[in-house]
């Protein structure tokens, strides 16, 4: 058990002294105060050393105080120390304070009543991250993975990322399998940095957009004239990843030749460049992901049945958003912050019936088209709440129709299609752009257009891209 130092503000002594037992029997060192002022009094002394202490690992503090409320305390906290950990508590059977609090860098909040193994775990989620932190920073690593993206407390997404606390320090191999937009990356992701492995390189690949030829260049390197086009030799992502994790998104869809080569990386942990003549030796992780039954395609003959025991060593398994509708409020709250703050608007919360139909939806697509939705609500609102008006979501096909029905509710005053459809066209455009790091060639591949047809959009939208802040 990793010790941490935790800094605790609640104006209620009895709750303080429970936490303290909690949190105290993990082995923590815990600080108590009923005030705001008196918890930044001990946060400044605890940053300058006045106090001869470490700095605070966490900090958790109830949102309604009557001295100084929650929000105010993170905002102060967050001014003067942008990488502080703030967990909030909350009583309230309302989302607004949760989004505000995200809004303000909060690392996550608890509802009260809260469970206790629940805030034990995510005390222990906060130190462990900080420790990986520590020593990426030290290692001069960027771009480092913020756990705060992997977001929910249901009983079912608790359950694997449990799995994912308890086998990230081991080097073994990791199948994650759940429904696309499940988050298979933010998992891998996950595991990666909270391994050994955290200061080597990442390396992710989708098996599934490249043909067989450029994938065994992509993934094993080729050597110069392997092929039409190969000018020199190159190397491949497990040589660039050596030391670190290689992700394989849908590994179901390897070819056999591939298939092959990925068992002889397994066993002998040997790669061959294409066209190459000798084998170089590589130490990779290698966690995969799919969203196939892969056991079903190794009855059907179509995957290796040994690459599939050399590959599901440990299997993580994601639920699908419709098993874990008590997290769409918070991940409605999460993406609302981000984009918020994206397109620099002053967007607060959801009505009541915004958020029913949020959670009452069925989410083919998962986190991922949950976001989208919630990206392209907030492009649509013109007030400070997302309201259904505002919410378009896909519900399932009909009987007897072959398209898929949108909702969507037009108030009495009407609404300007054609700026909404080009808002909505710029906020894809613009998605694609950040994804592809402003390649338009790779965006227009995204989004299933011609580059010349892309490149017209860009300038009738007047579109300029520029580096985003990171997630």
């Amino acid at each position: 058990m990793l010790n941490g130092r935790i800094l605790l503000v609640d104006d209620e002594p009895q709750l303080l002294a429970v936490l303290k037992v909690i949190l105290g029997k993990d082995g923590h060192e815990i600080v108590a105060t009923t005030s705001g002022q008196e918890a930044l009094d001990l946060f400044d002394a605890s940053e300058a050393g006045d106090d001869k202490q470490a700095p605070f690992d966490l900090v958790i503090t109830d949102l309604k105080m009557p001295s100084m409320p929650g929000l105010e305390l993170l905002r102060r906290l967050k001014e003067r120390q942008p990488q502080a950990i703030v967990v909030v508590l909350t009583a309230f059977d309302t989302w607004d304070n949760a989004v505000a609090a995200m809004q303000l860098g909060a690392y996550g909040y608890l509802k009260k009543p809260f469970d206790n193994d629940e805030i034990r775990a995510v005390v222990r989620q906060v130190i462990e991250r900080k420790q990986v932190y520590a020593k990426l920073t030290k290692a001069g690593v960027k771009n480092i993975f913020h756990a705060g993206d992997i977001v929910g407390n249901s009983p079912a997404m608790g359950e694997a990322l449990e799995i994912v606390r308890r086998i990230a320090p081991t080097d073994s191999t990791i199948v994650i399998a759940g429904e696309s937009g499940t988050g298979k990356d933010l998992i891998a992701r996950a595991i990666h940095y909270g391994s050994l492995r955290a200061v080597e390189p990442f390396v992710a690949v989708n098996c599934a957009t490249f043909s067989e030829g450029l994938l065994e260049s992509e993934l094993f390197g080729h050597v110069k004239g392997a092929f039409t086009g190969a000018v020199s030799n190159r190397k491949g992502l497990f040589e660039m990843a050596n030391q670190g994790t290689v992700f394989l998104d849908e590994i179901s869809e390897l070819s056999p030749a591939t298939q092959v080569k990925l068992l002889r990386v397994l066993e002998n942990r040997e790669i061959k460049p294409v066209g190459g003549s000798t084998n170089r030796t590589v130490d990779v992780r290698i966690i995969a992901a799919t969203n196939s039954n892969l056991q079903a395609l190794v009855d059907q003959g179509k995957f290796r049945s040994d690459l599939f025991y050399r590959l599901d060593v440990i299997r993580v398994e994601l639920p699908p958003l419709r098993e874990r509708r008590t997290d769409i409020p918070l991940l409605a709250g999460h993406f609302l912050a981000r984009y918020a703050h994206r397109m620099d608007k002053s967007i607060t919360g959801f009505s009541e019936r915004a958020m029913d139909m949020l959670v009452g939806a069925d989410w083919p697509g998962n986190v991922r088209e949950l976001e989208n939705t919630i990206q392209r609500a907030v492009a649509l609102a013109e007030g400070t709440r997302i309201n259904l008006a505002d919410v378009l979501i896909r519900t399932p096909r009909a009987a007897g129709r072959s398209d898929s029905s949108v909702q969507v509710l037009l108030s009495e005053q009407g609404v300007d299609l054609e700026e909404r459809l080009n808002e909505l066209e710029r906020r894809y455009i613009m998605a694609a752009l950040d994804r592809t790091d402003g390649n338009l060639t790779n965006a227009a591949r995204l989004l299933k257009l011609s580059f010349r047809s892309l490149r017209y959009r860009v300038k009738k939208l007047g579109i300029t891209w520029e580096p985003g802040p990171s997630a």
